[in-house]
């Protein structure tokens, strides 16, 4: 049941076919590979059951190869919502001026239902 591997082969499910197959692509986009040679590797790969034969179909090809796991990268950082707090505040700022300014008598009245609303949403 060897079928001639060596060492600690593991099995592949299909993320690490699907991957071979990707880098396949690649290879074949750049020109290393015609028609014909990425169809009969592609084809093998979607057969392969262990690692080993995947790496097989990349013995003649430079990097990436799926032997090589992509190195993860570091997730994107979050915006800190303080500062949505804040941008928030200076737009309300603005625009309360604005309507003192501008609009004066209604300005007042525009301005309570404003008040509230940066209220409630600053609390939450």
């Amino acid at each position: 049941m060897d079928n001639g591997r060596r060492g600690k082969d593991l099995r592949i499910g299909d993320p690490e076919r699907e991957r071979a197959m990707r880098l396949l692509g690649e290879h074949f986009s750049a020109g290393r590979l015609d028609v014909g040679e990425y169809d009969e590797r592609c084809q093998q790969a979607a057969a392969a059951r262990y690692s080993s034969e995947l790496d097989a179909l990349f013995d003649d090809l430079p990097e990436p190869r799926p032997s090589n796991p992509p190195v993860p990268t570091a997730p994107a950082a979050r915006p800190n919502p303080a500062a949505g707090k804040i941008v928030l505040a200076i737009c309300a700022a603005a625009l309360i001026i604005f309507l003192i300014v501008v609009a004066r008598q209604l300005g007042l009245a525009l301005m309570l239902p404003l008040v509230a609303l940066i209220w409630f949403t600053w609390r939450r």
